[in-house]
This record gives C-alpha cells, sequence and structure tokens, in this order.
C-alpha cells in the first residue's frame, strides 16, 4: 500500500511540475513576442546600408561601402564614420512607449502626422527597409508621436525622433582637418613665427635633420601627430559662403605620406576666429576653438628629450647638526 502512494504521489508531482512548465514556456512566449512587439526597429542593423532624411523638400542621404559611409545627396563627400554608425545604432534599442491611437479611423491631424515634420528611411543591403513619419507634435510627456511604415498606429517614442529629422548633410561630413591615415606620414615641416620644426621618421624614429645631436622625446611627437590627426573643423565653407581676407597667416604645415604632400594654411580674422586651407581633398574651414592652436609657436626644443635625472626630484639640502 505504501508504494502504492509513494507513485501516486510521484504521478501527481510529475503531472503538476508538467502544468507549471507548460505555464512558464507559455508566459515565456507571451513576454518575447511582447518585447518584439515592442520593439521600435524591425530591421537588422548590421545590414543597414542606406539612410535617408527627408525635412521640407530636402534629402540627405547617406550610403555605406566596404570603405565606411559616405553622403551622397545633397551633396558628394565622405562621412564621419563614427557619426552616421551612432545615428543608426541608436535607434535598435528603442521600444515603443506607447500606442496613443490604431484603428482605421485615426485623425492623423490631431497627432500632426498628416503634415509630419519630416521621414527617416533605414534600408538593408537586402533591400527591407522601414520608414518613420515624425510629427512637430509631442505628448504631455514631451515625447514624440511617429507613425511606421504607413501603419495604422500612431506610436509614442523617444522625443530625440524630432532632432534625428533635422539633422542635414552638415551633421554627417567628415569635418576631421586631416583625412588621411596619420600613421602613414614620414615627414613633418611646420613654420610658424618661432621658426617652427623639421621632422623625418627614420627606421621608426623621428629625428630633427638640422639638428642630428637634438634627441626628440618620441611621446611628444605622437603627441602631435595625435592631435593633428584628432583635430576637427566647426564648419567647412563653401557655397555662398567665402574665405576671409586679409587673414594674419600664423602658420603653414606640410605633411608627406606616401610620397605625395598634404598642405595646410592656417590664417586668423579680426574676430579672432582661425580658418585653415587645407588640400586633398581642398577645403577652407573654420577651425574648432583650440584645435591645433599648439602649432602656432611650436619648435623642436618643445619635443626635445629632457635627460633622466631632471625628471627626478631634487633632494632637499642636508641640514647641519647645531651644537
Amino acid at each position: 500500500m505504501k508504494l502504492k502512494g509513494r507513485t501516486i504521489l510521484v504521478l501527481c508531482l510529475l503531472l503538476f511540475g508538467g502544468f507549471a512548465l507548460y505555464d512558464f514556456q507559455q508566459d515565456k512566449k507571451k513576454e518575447e513576442k511582447s518585447m518584439a512587439e515592442a520593439q521600435l526597429m524591425k530591421l537588422d542593423f548590421a545590414k543597414v546600408d542606406y539612410v535617408e532624411i527627408e525635412k521640407d523638400g530636402q534629402k540627405t542621404i547617406l550610403q555605406r561601402s566596404t570603405d565606411g559611409w559616405k553622403v551622397t545627396a545633397p551633396i558628394q563627400d565622405i562621412a564621419d564614420n563614427q557619426v552616421a554608425d551612432d545615428f543608426v545604432k541608436n535607434t535598435f534599442p528603442e521600444r515603443v512607449i506607447d500606442v496613443a491611437k490604431e484603428g482605421d479611423a485615426i485623425d492623423w491631424a490631431m497627432y500632426g502626422l498628416d503634415k509630419p515634420l519630416g521621414m527617416v528611411t533605414f534600408r538593408t543591403s537586402g533591400g527591407e527597409q522601414t520608414t518613420f513619419e515624425v510629427s512637430e507634435k509631442k505628448n504631455f510627456e514631451d515625447a514624440s508621436f511617429v507613425r511606421r511604415d504607413k501603419e495604422n498606429r500612431v506610436l509614442v517614442a523617444n522625443s530625440i525622433w524630432q532632432a534625428r529629422v533635422k539633422k542635414t548633410a552638415v551633421d554627417f561630413r567628415d569635418r576631421h582637418v586631416l583625412r588621411h591615415r596619420i600613421a602613414s606620414v614620414d615627414t613633418l615641416k611646420l613654420k610658424n613665427s618661432k621658426g617652427g620644426l623639421h621632422l623625418q621618421r627614420v627606421e621608426g624614429k623621428w629625428l630633427e635633420p638640422s639638428q642630428k645631436d637634438l634627441k626628440l622625446d618620441q611621446n611628444k611627437v605622437r603627441e602631435i601627430l595625435t592631435m593633428i590627426a584628432d583635430a576637427q573643423a566647426s564648419e567647412i565653407i563653401e557655397g555662398h559662403h567665402s574665405k576671409p581676407k586679409n587673414l594674419k597667416i600664423l602658420y603653414t604645415l606640410d605633411l608627406i605620406m606616401d610620397g605625395k604632400t598634404w598642405t595646410l594654411e592656417a590664417g586668423q580674422g579680426h574676430d579672432l576666429v582661425i580658418f585653415a586651407t587645407v588640400s586633398d581633398p581642398t577645403f577652407v574651414l573654420r577651425m574648432e576653438p583650440g584645435a591645433l592652436d599648439k602649432l602656432i609657436t611650436l619648435t623642436a626644443n618643445d619635443l626635445k628629450e629632457q635627460p633622466a635625472d631632471s625628471a627626478l626630484p631634487k633632494a632637499a639640502p642636508e641640514q647641519k647638526e647645531q651644537k
């Protein structure tokens, strides 16, 4: 009898365990379905290679190839890969905050989607695409009203969508002063009011050819090269803009890379704003405040290696013992 009772008990436990497992799996499936429905973006981030922003009849188009992102409309130029990647990548974790209205009888004008502020389209290499129409209106929590792929639903999404749809080609262009690999630089020539310097890389070590006895701190040289590589302009001057006249020339910089010379001439206007004319590609740049200012007075002596003992703290003088 005891054995029979134990068998029944085990069967009951297995039965109840099976029901519990079934309920758990069903709840998990519902949760996964709910999460999928709440996901704002349905595309595969890694496959997105086309972005189109349309506002006020103007289209800004970004396209990605094996060489990276490019702006292809309304101008043709290299894009800043980090900026373009972030624009796409940051949309993917977003979720639908709420559904304000759905169905066939939506008054789109009430939500500002009859005449949206603008549209953003993402397309993958496989031809799949998603388009978001963004309203100029927001709800009481400052969230944006968005319509996805002409769905009969008014989605409530992050307020940043209004900023996204206002992006133009200027926001995506590569504004780095130097658009080449700094690692390929073999020669640097700088002329400024202090005289400047001339550096050459010989067997992986930077030297000053005119001062062979001068030992350069290689880390200091690398810091200068990194500064040049990271420098950016606040604006690329072109079109109806023009380069200011009567600039005071601050310095000129020549970099030789793979036998080709890249040049920069920096000048300052009466308003103290610094402009730079660069080659390959040829642009006039309005420099960001502080960018490359170190080159205005830089000389070889600023890069020389300090004696090892000069970096050590000096010992305090011994005090004589008083008798």
